[in-house]
C-alpha cells in the first residue's frame, strides 16, 4: 500500500506540473497574440511549490496567480504628462491657425508668402495700411485730382475690408473652438460612462479571477485617453474599482458617473459655453488637458487679438478724422469726417457716408485753396505719428508688435508641445519596457515551458511504467 501511495503521489506531482506548464504556455501564447494590441499589458504566471506538510518529498507545483505587469508610478507619471501635453498641443494647433489669419502675402493677388512690411502693395493688413498712406501722399502731389481722391477712397475701403475679414476669421475661429469644447465634453462623458461600466464589472471579475486583467487594460487605456483631455486625479480601490476626481469633484465613483454639462453664456469677452458638473450645477475648473487649451484659446487669446484690432481701427478713425475735419474739400466743405465716427471697431470700420457719396468731400487743402495739400500731407504723415498704445508707437509698429506676439506665442506653444511630446515618449518607453510584449522574450519563455512540459510528461510516463511493473510482479 505504501508503494501505491508513493506512486500516486508521483503521478499527482506530474499532473500538477503538466497543468502548470500548460497554463504558462497558454499565457505566453496569449502574450504573443496580443503583441500589437494597443493598451495590452503582458501577463506572467506565478508558480509556487504546492504546499503539503504530510510528506517530505513535496507535492509539485501550482500556478498561484496571473500577474499583470505594469507600474503604477509610471502610469501616474504618464497621465500627468498627458495633461500638460494635451494643453500645449491644442495651443500649438490653435495658434498655428491664428498665425495664418495674419499671414501676409507678398502682393495683391500674389500667392507668394512675403515679409509683412516689405511689400507696400501687399494684400494683407500691413500692405493695405501702406497703400492707404501712399494714396494720401499721391493726393498731396496733385491735391486737385479727382482720380487721386478715388484712389484714397478705394484704399480706405480696402483697408476697412481687410480689418473686417481679420475680425470675421477670428470670430469664426472662436466659434469653431467653442464647438470643439462642446464636442470634447461629449467625448469625456462617454469615457466616464465606460469607466463606470468597467467599475461595475471589477468586483465580480476579481472574485472569479477571470477577465480582471483585460478589464484593467481597458480601464487604463481609457484613463490615458481621459488624461489627455482634462486634468483628473485617480484613487484606486481595493476591489479594483477606480474613483476619478476633477477639482475635488467625483466624476466616477463605483458604478456611477457624473457628467460634465455645457451652458451657453454671453458677456463682454466670452460668447460661448461654460462647463459645469451635472449633479450640482457648480462650474468646473479646467486647469489642464486639451479642454483647457481650447478654453484658453477661445476665452483669452482670440478676445485679446480682437481687442487689439479694435484698438487699431479706433486709432485710425480718430486720428484721420481729427485732421480731415480741419481741411477743405474741392466743394469748399469743411468739418467732414473721413471715417464714420460711429464705427470704430475692426468689425464695422467704414468710410463716412459723405465721402462715399461725393469724392469732392475728401479734404486735401488746409487753407481752402484748391492747390493746397496741407491736410493730405498731414494725414500721410500720420504714418509716422506715435498715437497707438498710449502714444508709444505708430499704427504700423502697433500691428507689427501684434504679429510678433502671435508669432512668439505660436513658437512657444510649438516648443513646449515638442518638449512634452518628448517627455511623454520617454515615459511611455519606460512603461513599455515593463508592460510591453517582447517577442524575443516570449519566444524564450515558450521554449522554457515547452521543455518543462515535456519533462513532466516524461515523468508521468516513467511512473506509469513503474506502476505497471509493480502490478505485474
Amino acid at each position: 500500500m505504501a508503494i501505491t501511495s508513493a506512486s500516486n503521489q508521483g503521478l499527482e506531482i506530474g499532473r500538477r506540473a503538466l497543468q502548470a506548464q500548460q497554463a504558462a504556455l497558454n499565457l505566453t501564447s496569449n502574450n504573443v497574440a496580443n503583441a500589437n494590441t494597443e493598451g495590452y499589458s503582458r501577463r506572467r504566471a506565478t508558480m509556487e511549490s504546492a504546499d503539503d506538510m504530510a510528506n517530505r518529498v513535496g507535492s509539485g507545483v501550482d500556478v498561484t496567480s496571473i500577474e499583470r505587469l505594469h507600474s503604477r508610478f509610471l502610469d501616474a507619471q504618464a497621465r500627468t504628462e498627458n495633461q500638460v501635453r494635451g494643453k500645449w498641443e491644442e495651443l500649438e494647433q490653435t495658434l498655428g491657425g491664428l498665425e495664418s489669419i495674419f499671414n501676409e502675402t507678398a502682393g495683391a493677388g500674389s500667392s507668394e508668402a512675403g515679409t509683412v512690411f516689405n511689400e507696400p502693395s501687399g494684400a494683407g493688413l500691413s500692405g493695405s495700411l501702406s497703400r492707404f498712406w501712399n494714396a494720401w501722399q499721391d493726393l498731396a502731389n496733385v491735391p486737385e485730382s479727382g482720380a487721386a481722391r478715388a484712389a484714397v477712397r478705394q484704399e480706405a475701403e480696402f483697408m476697412a475690408n481687410t480689418l473686417h475679414q481679420s475680425h470675421q476669421r477670428l470670430q469664426e475661429s472662436q466659434a469653431q473652438l467653442d464647438n470643439e469644447v462642446v464636442g470634447e465634453v461629449g467625448v469625456i462623458n462617454g469615457i466616464l460612462d465606460r469607466l463606470a461600466s468597467i467599475n461595475a464589472q471589477m468586483p465580480r471579475a476579481s472574485f472569479g479571477r477571470g477577465g480582471m486583467a483585460d478589464l484593467e487594460d481597458q480601464r487604463d487605456q481609457l484613463l490615458d485617453e481621459l488624461s489627455q483631455k482634462v486634468d483628473v486625479a485617480l484613487v484606486e480601490q481595493d476591489n479594483g474599482q477606480v474613483s476619478v476626481l476633477m477639482s475635488g469633484h467625483n466624476l466616477v465613483e463605483g458604478a456611477s458617473a457624473v457628467h460634465l454639462e455645457t451652458r451657453q453664456v454671453t458677456n463682454d469677452r466670452i460668447s460661448g459655453t461654460q462647463i459645469a458638473f451635472a449633479d450640482d450645477g457648480s462650474l468646473a475648473q479646467v486647469r489642464s488637458g486639451r479642454l483647457s487649451g481650447l478654453i484658453e484659446a477661445r476665452d483669452q487669446l482670440i478676445p485679446e487679438l480682437t481687442q487689439r484690432l479694435d484698438e487699431l481701427a479706433a486709432g485710425m478713425v480718430e486720428q484721420v478724422n481729427i485732421v480731415h475735419r480741419a481741411g477743405t474739400g474741392l466743394n469748399g466743405g469743411t468739418g467732414v469726417n473721413f471715417f464714420d465716427p460711429r464705427h470704430t471697431t475692426a468689425a464695422n470700420i467704414s468710410v463716412d457716408e459723405a465721402v462715399q457719396a461725393d469724392l469732392n468731400n475728401i479734404a486735401a487743402s488746409q487753407d481752402g485753396n484748391t492747390g493746397d495739400n496741407g491736410v493730405a500731407l498731414a494725414i500721410s504723415s500720420l504714418r509716422n505719428k506715435r498715437f497707438m498704445a498710449g502714444g508709444t508707437t505708430t499704427v504700423e509698429g502697433f500691428y507689427s508688435t501684434l504679429l510678433g506676439e502671435v508669432g512668439s506665442r505660436s513658437k512657444e506653444a510649438q516648443t513646449m508641445a515638442e518638449n512634452h511630446r518628448l517627455f511623454s515618449t520617454q515615459i511611455e518607453n519606460r512603461r513599455q519596457s515593463i508592460q510591453g510584449v517582447s517577442l524575443t522574450d516570449e519566444g524564450a519563455q515558450l521554449v522554457l515551458f515547452q521543455r518543462a512540459y515535456q519533462a513532466a510528461a516524461r515523468t508521468v510516463s516513467v511512473i506509469d511504467s513503474l506502476m505497471e511493473t509493480t502490478i505485474n510482479m
